[in-house]
């Protein structure tokens, strides 16, 4: 398996993934996510791999995209003000069921990490849904905490 920058000749591969993401959430919570044709717009995926601000990586395997992550770096702000923190906020990190398993989310994972120190990062951030427990399960495996908890309640 090979972990590498993403090119704009990834779009298709890329955009299958992200919809099959995306389908998930839809699925669980169709309250808060609706069906799109593309949750990024080729113009906006081309925009994704060109920032210098951005990790987008694919995980390959015998000439065939596994795995996905997107992220980004951020400046952190609170209401105290800037503190000059940078953060690496992951925005999807996807691998095939077929290929799950077998390390591909763990080096994807890790070469976020790498690059995200790279770039200047002190923290690597994400936002995972109560309701996708395997990918709870998968981030705490790899050392990751929770930050915050966000409750909800109905009001009817």
């Amino acid at each position: 398996m090979t972990i590498r920058t993403m090119t704009p000749r990834d779009y298709e591969a890329v955009d299958e993934r992200m919809r099959r993401l995306h389908r998930m959430h839809v699925d669980a919570r169709p309250d808060q996510y609706e069906e799109v044709e593309h949750v990024y717009p080729r113009d906006d995926f081309e925009g994704i791999v060109a920032c210098d601000q951005c990790i987008a990586l694919a995980a390959e395997e015998g000439g065939k995209i596994v795995g996905i992550c997107l992220a980004a770096i951020r400046e952190a702000r609170s209401a105290q003000g800037d503190h000059g923190n940078r953060t690496a906020y992951i925005e999807a990190l996807y691998v095939d069921e077929s290929a799950r398993g077998r390390g591909a989310g763990r080096a994807l994972y890790e070469e976020t990490r790498r690059r995200a120190k790279e770039l200047g990062a002190s923290r690597l951030e994400l936002m995972v849904w109560e309701f996708n427990q395997s990918t709870v399960t998968f981030y705490e495996a790899v050392g990751m905490k929770t930050q915050r908890l966000i409750l909800e309640s109905e009001i009817l």
